[in-house]
């Protein structure tokens, strides 16, 4: 903005008149902010209560109206140390008899002691198998299934570690750990029962062999975790009988690549030793570079275009080598084999005996025994299934946890002999008194609020306040004045007054149960007087002062006539939650889940706020405007000035002559 000098000749305040005049201007905008402000204040009044509103709905609500939540049932058992009891809403009423003569267990296998490795060092995750003295012949490989399920295989090359062994017993999803202050291995299943029970064995194949070969050839140790997994993708493709001639081929030059990219590495490492040669190719590669780039004798030579053209040459001096033409032969031949080895080849010696080196056995199912066994070495304990002796029934299970008849069981100990563990199932009329009283406790706290709201005073002539009022107020002085505007945002609202409606006329209703009916009042459940507006309280309520001393009538209902109590909440309860429902509808003017219309409250927010900007860019262009106006009189009464000045200089001179 540019400069304004102002008043120098009439003397006047223009800033002081010009603000003055603005302030009158402003009076419109002022009305605007007033309306965003207390549009924005009513948008989140509404958005709190339609919180407390949806929670109402989704939970004391939703509970009130299923039959589920009244069959609640009260399990007692005489023992707890050995079976806890729950029960469910289909649980028979009664004393049930059990006796547990079994727990479930998991299946462990606890490893022999391992001192030192065969070099006399510490074990350790980082150990290798072979070290250990494990019998890591080509195709050895250890085999771990769980029951019924995908077994995982590790084949066991001369690189193995213990740690790649408990991650292969962990990926077949068992619990495995090599314990180095125990110096033992320790294995077992996640889930109890014989059902999760595992096998680990060893075998030795010409397949397996034949893969090691090419893994070795590949360096595949060296590689990264990305190429590893890609040799192993390719290698088990390759077995795929499906594939034609030209497919194995596009896999065998994709491990060619990788052979050939070491042999690069290798033999070009190999040449940057061999100073006399570098500096020939140096000469050789300067004298070409000068050709091809038409430079002159004595000029000079970016080192950079040398750099890459010299490692160009290295690089293909390591192709011409024997190494890396012969590369693709020896995979070819490796390959050949491999694929001939999965067809016709077999295993090529018993590896029965290799685990005992990591002091574990072969742990199998045995057909003739039809259980787990193991060896000597490790100490295995059998995956057992949980038994019981349910009112004379013997049932068995694989987990502790048990579901019987609507009884949920949870296994602790085996009873003695001659003991029987009685259990008790009833009806639980204090749990389902207390979510009643809850339901009531929530409805009553919401219609409170809404009531409250809708017939608050009138704030008839409170505004929101501007900077310079607040600054002229202290802090507790403009809480109050807020306070005053913002309790009154939903008075005589039309759609809170129609929620209103809807809770209250919900809870007056009456239902007809076996042609008699009943509404809450039959249960003592109602409003003392017309001062609470709807809300309610419960006879004999003890936390009540003014309903503790009646007759508590919904307790007797519930011991008496729990289904008629059922009933009528339920319906009560279904028309309060329908109605909700139709009113939490998305439309035009609202959204989903939501009862007042926040789309609407949302574009007449942006309307005001459009309407400011334009006030805000019409008060700038007025203010120019009259700048340039008092500007103009600077300018008028400049010249009249200047006018008089001259002409009272000539009457001056006459008079003198």
């Amino acid at each position: 903005m540019a400069m304004r000098l102002s008043g120098l000749i009439s003397g006047m305040d223009t800033e002081a008149v010009i603000r003055e005049l603005m302030n009158a201007e402003r009076l419109k905008t002022t009305k605007v902010e007033n309306k965003i402000t207390t549009t924005e204040w009513k948008q989140e009044k509404w958005s709190a209560l339609n919180s407390k509103i949806y929670s109402f709905y989704t939970n004391q609500l939703s509970k009130m109206r299923m039959e589920g939540s009244f069959a609640v049932k009260k399990a007692t058992s005489s023992n707890e140390s050995k079976v806890e009891l729950t029960a469910g809403t289909n649980a028979p009423e009664g004393t049930h008899l059990v006796k547990v003569n079994r727990l479930a267990s998991s299946q462990f296998v606890t490893g022999a002691k391992l001192d030192f490795d065969n070099n006399d060092k510490e074990i350790s995750t980082s150990t290798k198998l072979v070290d250990l003295g494990f019998d890591a012949s080509e195709g050895t490989s250890i085999h771990i299934k769980p029951t019924g399920k995908k077994g995982v295989s590790l084949d066991i090359r001369e690189t193995t570690t213990i740690g790649e062994l408990i991650n292969s017993l962990r990926e077949a999803g068992l619990n495995a750990n090599y314990d180095t202050t125990q110096k033992r291995f320790f294995i077992s299943s996640k889930a109890s029962g014989v059902e999760n029970a595992f096998e680990v064995t060893t075998s030795s194949t010409e397949v397996v062999r034949d893969k090691n070969k090419i893994k070795s050839f590949l360096n595949y140790d060296s590689l990264s975790s990305t190429d590893k997994n890609k040799v192993n993708g390719y290698l088990d493709q390759y077995l795929n009988d499906t594939l034609v001639e030209t497919d194995r081929e596009v896999i065998e030059n994709k491990l060619l690549e990788i052979k050939h990219e070491q042999v690069r590495t290798e033999q070009v490492n190999i040449f940057k030793a061999d100073e006399e040669l570098i500096a020939q190719i140096t000469e050789e590669e300067e004298n070409k570079l000068r050709q091809e780039l038409g430079l002159e004798e004595g000029e000079e030579v970016d080192s950079e275009a040398l750099k890459t053209a010299v490692n160009d040459r290295l690089i293909e001096m390591a192709e011409e080598t024997e190494e890396f033409a012969g590369a693709r032969a020896d995979l070819i031949t490796k390959m050949v084999n491999y694929k001939q080895s999965a067809k016709t080849g077999g295993a090529i010696e018993d590896a029965s005996g290799s685990l005992s080196a990591l002091g574990l056995d072969e742990i199998k199912y045995d057909e003739i025994e039809k259980k787990i066994v193991g060896g000597s070495n490790a100490i295995l304990v059998q995956a057992a299934d949980a038994e019981i002796t349910y009112n004379g029934a013997k049932l068995t299970g694989s987990s502790n946890n048990f579901s019987v008849n609507g009884l949920n069981l949870t296994l602790k100990g085996e009873t003695d002999v001659d003991e029987t563990i009685s259990l008790s199932i009833a009806g639980n009329t204090e749990a389902v008194y207390d979510m009643v009283k809850d339901f009531v406790n929530a409805y009553n706290e919401l219609l409170k609020e809404m009531n409250d709201s809708y017939n608050a005073d009138s704030a008839r002539g409170y505004d929101p306040l501007t900077d310079e009022e607040r600054e002229a107020m202290s802090d507790s002085e403009i809480e109050k004045w807020e306070a005053k505007i913002k309790d009154s945002l939903l008075r005589r609202d039309n759609t809170l007054g129609s929620l209103i409606s809807s809770f209250r006329t919900a809870m007056s209703g009456s239902v007809s149960v076996n042609g008699k009916f009943y509404s809450l009042a039959s249960f003592g459940i109602g409003s003392q007087n017309y001062r609470d507006k709807g809300t309610l309280s419960i006879n004999g309520d003890e936390d009540d002062d003014a309903t503790a001393g009646l007759t508590n009538k919904l307790m007797d209902a519930l011991n008496n006539n729990p289904e008629e109590v059922m009933t009528v909440m339920n319906k009560l309860a279904d028309d309060l939650y329908s109605s909700l429902m139709d009113k939490m509808k998305s439309s035009s003017l609202s959204s989903a889940l939501t009862v007042y219309n926040d789309k609407e409250i949302s574009k007449t927010l942006t309307n005001y706020k459009d309407d400011l900007k334009k006030l805000e860019d019409k008060l700038t262009d007025i203010e120019e405007r009259y700048y340039k106006q008092f500007a103009a009189m600077e300018t008028a009464m400049a010249k009249l000035n200047s006018q008089s000045n001259a002409l009272a200089s000539m009457l001056g001179m006459n008079m003198q002559g």
